[in-house]
């Protein structure tokens, strides 16, 4: 009798590691002292606030206690936790800065003591940071060294053609035509180094003085050959 082949055994995926998870220190219990409890509720309040001070605030204990614990030899894991939440933390103060670029700051204006109204205030440099480094294709720092290798109306001559090809294709879809082939692409700027931006001004001048060697020589045989016209012409006279 034949048996049915069996199916090869198929091992789970292991479920990601929390990284908020830690074995807890085996301390004494004390009603005021660092519990098992307390000791996860102070990872998840460090995580949520991202500041020591107001997370053991929240469960009660002092900073020195806080910091005793951290450096004991047998709270690895209770640090590694610590650090864990400081790095998810550190989210929620990005997305602060965020919102402060975005939408500014606002700051009250008084008269006489009394609130009148509002000023909003925008932090350039926060911008410009946030710019740099969460946007560095763009606006990141390697483009100080670096030029844009493209004519002075590139960018108006491409719009114009973009418009072009929305209005096309906003016909066809009227028309219920198939979209027509594409007018243009966008093309990015392309950025050259400086090193290499002199090399080519480099062979473009000497492509300029052999331009300028080449008209220099065919006029001379231009006024030779009017010289000789000439000469031909009197002889004939």
């Amino acid at each position: 009798m034949a048996h049915a082949p069996q199916r090869p055994h198929r091992r789970r995926k292991a479920a990601p590691r929390n990284p908020l998870a830690f074995d807890t220190v085996e301390l004494r219990h004390r009603h005021d002292g660092w519990t098992p409890e307390r000791q996860v509720d102070f990872i998840r309040a460090l995580a949520e606030c991202g500041c020591v001070d107001a997370a053991y605030r929240r469960v009660g204990i002092s900073t020195s206690a806080a910091y005793a614990l951290r450096a004991r030899a047998e709270a690895q894991s209770f640090r590694c936790a610590w650090d864990a939440a400081l790095d998810q933390a550190i989210r929620r103060l990005s997305d602060a800065a965020f919102s402060r670029a975005i939408h500014g700051v606002a700051t009250p204006i008084f008269y006489k003591g009394e609130q009148i109204g509002e000023r909003r205030r925008y932090d350039e440099r926060l911008t410009m940071f946030l710019l740099r480094y969460r946007d560095p294709v763009r606006y990141g720092a390697w483009m100080d060294t670096v030029r844009a290798e493209r004519t002075p109306d590139a960018e108006a001559i491409a719009l114009v053609r973009m418009i072009d090809q929305v209005a096309a294709d906003a016909y066809a879809r009227d028309a219920g035509d198939p979209l027509p082939a594409p007018l243009h692409r966008y093309a990015a700027p392309r950025f050259v180094s400086d090193a290499e931006g002199d090399e080519q001004e480099a062979r473009a001048a000497d492509a300029r003085a052999a331009a300028a060697d080449r008209a220099d020589v065919a006029a001379r045989e231009a006024a030779w050959r009017r010289d000789l016209a000439a000469l031909g012409d009197a002889g004939t006279a």
